[in-house]
C-alpha cells in the first residue's frame, strides 16, 4: 500500500500535527508500506528528504503566505505529480490553513477514485476578532470539501463532536483514533508497560527529597495555551501563599512570549520561572520525567498529547476542565481545576498534589503507544481500499 499524507507545516518540527503526520508515516513504513509526506517549506530545507524511513517532499510558493495557506505550488505539484506518484489513499491533516479544502478539491478533480481520509486537529479557536470571521468563510468553503472526503478522523470525542456539529459532518463517515504516545525508549527506566496500561512511578520522584517544588509546561507560546493562567496561578501560589520554594520551567516558543515576559515581570515572577526553546525529543522527555507537576491549563485542545506524554514518564499533570482536555479525567495522576481555571484554586490544588502521594495509571484506551494507534490508521486505510 502506497500512502499519500499531506500537512500543512514543517513535519519535522515540534508540534502535535507535526507529531501526528510524523508518527503515521515513520510506523506505518515500519509495518511495510510506502509512505510519502506532501508539505510547503516554511523552513527553507531541502525539497526532498529521507526522514525516519519515509519520503518528505517539500515545495516551495512564495505566495503560501499571503492567502491563509492557499498554496498554488501544492496545486501545481499536484496536477504534475499525482500520477507518478500513485498513491492508494491519501490522509490530509489540519483544518486551520486554506491548504486541505485546496487539496480536497484538487485531488478529487484529478482522480475521484484515490480514497480521501481527513483529519481536521480542530482546536475550535480562533483567538481574534479577525479570525473567529474567517472561520466563518473557512467554514463555508470547507463543509463543501469535506463532503467529499470518504472518511474522517477525530482524536477525541471533543473534536468529533465539534466536527460534526460546525462542519455537518455525517457521523457514519467518522472515526475516533487518539493520539499516540512515543516515550518507548524511556519506559523500561520508568518501570512502564503501555501493553498492559501499568505504570510505577519512580522513586527518585519522592518529594520529602526536594527542595523546591519543579513545576513544567512545555508547548507553544499562543493565546489558546493559557500559559497567561498558569502565571497568575504561580502568583499566587508565591505572593499569596507565601510557597516560595517553587520554580517553574516554561519550554517553548510563541507569538505570546514578549507578553508573557511582560507579565512575569509585572507579577514580580522572574527568579521563580526559568524559560526554555524547544528543546531536543530526549531533554524534553528528561525534562518532564524529572518534574514534579505538569500544567496544561488551555483555553482548547483537541487532545493534549502532552498531558498523555507526562502521565506515561510518570509526572501528575493539572489540567483545565476544558474541550477535549476534560477526557483525561479518568486517567489517575491527572487532576482537572475549573475553566477558566482561578489562581487561588490551581495554587491550591498544585500544593494537594505535591504533598500526596500520586498514583498514575492503569491508563484507559485514550493513552496508547503509536505503533498501536498507527495500525488503527492502516486498518482505515485498508477497508477503504477494500471497498
Amino acid at each position: 500500500m502506497k500512502v499519500l499524507l499531506i500537512n500543512y507545516m514543517e513535519t519535522t518540527q515540534p508540534g502535535g500535527i507535526n507529531m501526528v503526520v510524523r508518527e503515521i508515516a515513520k510506523n506505518i513504513s515500519i509495518m511495510g508500506h510506502e509512505c510519502v509526506v506532501l508539505q510547503p517549506n516554511p523552513a527553507n530545507l531541502p525539497d526532498e528528504e529521507i526522514y525516519e524511513g519515509f519520503k518528505i517532499i517539500r515545495v516551495s510558493s512564495i505566495l503560501d503566505k499571503y492567502f491563509y495557506g492557499l498554496s498554488l505550488g501544492i496545486y501545481q505539484f499536484l496536477k504534475n505529480n499525482l500520477k507518478e506518484i500513485n498513491p492508494d489513499v491519501i490522509h490530509i491533516n489540519g483544518y486551520h490553513t486554506l491548504q486541505s479544502i485546496e487539496v480536497i478539491h484538487t485531488i478529487k478533480r484529478l482522480d475521484p477514485s484515490i480514497p480521501l481520509i481527513f483529519s481536521p486537529h480542530h482546536d475550535v479557536s480562533p483567538g481574534t476578532i479577525a479570525g473567529k470571521y474567517l472561520m466563518g468563510v473557512h467554514n463555508y468553503f470547507g463543509k463543501r470539501a469535506i463532503e467529499l472526503c470518504d472518511y474522517i478522523t477525530s482524536v477525541s470525542q471533543f473534536e468529533a463532536d465539534s466536527t460534526i456539529d460546525i462542519l455537518n459532518v455525517n457521523p457514519d463517515k467518522l472515526k475516533i483514533i487518539p493520539n499516540g504516545v512515543n516515550v518507548l525508549d524511556h519506559l523500561e527506566s520508568q518501570n512502564i508497560d503501555l501493553s498492559t496500561n501499568i505504570v510505577v512511578v519512580d522513586e527518585s520522584k519522592d518529594i520529602n527529597k526536594r527542595k523546591k517544588i519543579n513545576l513544567l509546561y512545555t508547548g507553544y507560546l499562543i493565546t489558546r495555551k493559557g500559559v497567561d493562567f498558569l502565571l497568575e496561578s504561580l502568583n499566587a501560589l508565591i505572593h499569596d501563599l507565601k510557597v516560595k520554594n517553587v520554580i517553574l520551567t516554561i519550554v517553548g516558543e510563541g507569538p505570546e512570549k514578549k507578553n508573557l515576559l511582560e507579565l512575569s515581570k509585572e507579577l514580580k515572577l522572574d527568579k521563580y520561572i526559568e524559560w526554555k526553546p524547544f528543546l531536543s525529543r530526549d531533554k524534553l522527555l528528561k525534562k518532564i520525567k524529572d518534574s514534579d507537576i505538569f500544567l496544561l491549563l488551555s483555553r482548547s485542545e483537541a487532545y493534549g498529547i502532552t498531558v498523555a506524554e507526562a502521565l506515561v514518564l510518570g509526572t501528575p499533570c493539572i489540567i483545565t476542565e476544558s474541550a477535549a482536555l476534560k477526557e483525561f479525567s479518568n486517567e489517575p495522576g491527572c487532576f482537572i481545576v475549573d475553566y477558566p481555571p482561578k489562581p487561588h484554586d490551581v495554587a491550591d490544588k498544585i500544593l494537594d498534589v505535591y504533598r500526596q502521594d500520586v498514583t498514575i495509571g492503569p491508563f484507559t484506551e485514550k493513552i496508547q503507544p503509536w505503533n498501536k494507534i498507527s495500525k488503527d490508521y492502516e486498518e482505515l486505510y485498508e477497508g477503504l481500499l477494500s471497498k
